[in-house]
């Protein structure tokens, strides 16, 4: 799910999760994202760190659903420091990206998120 408001952004990272083989559901308000977090099986959540009702604290507040917590990446205005990374991160973020996002940066976030949900190797079958 991609939640941002710079439209450069957000179509930076549609791009970059559809080439990952994902779709992207974009959303405009953070009512709707957390409407879809309770009710759909949302993989990994992109969101900007200030919306217009909000600020990502509240996705990053959810309780997990049925026992899944759904990966949020934050996407700060440029230049993320040190205390809001790791603000960010004890909030339970799985990572942070700054604004402008580039192709590649949230390429390889979808990735290490998608990894993270796979079982590990030894309960996987050959």
């Amino acid at each position: 799910m991609v939640l941002c408001a710079d439209l450069a952004d957000c179509q930076v990272i549609t791009e970059a999760v559809q080439s990952c083989m994902l779709e992207a559901v974009n959303c405009s308000s953070l009512e709707e994202a957390q409407q879809l977090m309770a009710r759909s099986d949302i993989a990994l959540v992109l969101c900007d760190d200030r919306l217009r009702a909000g600020t990502c604290r509240e996705l990053l507040a959810m309780p997990p659903r049925a026992g899944r917590k759904v990966p949020i990446v934050v996407i700060m205005p440029e230049p993320v420091g040190d205390d809001a990374y790791r603000e960010d991160i004890g909030q339970g973020a799985f990572e942070v990206l700054a604004s402008p996002c580039s192709r590649q940066d949230v390429q390889w976030v979808v990735i290490r998120a998608m990894e993270q949900k796979l079982p590990p190797r030894s309960a996987q079958r050959a």
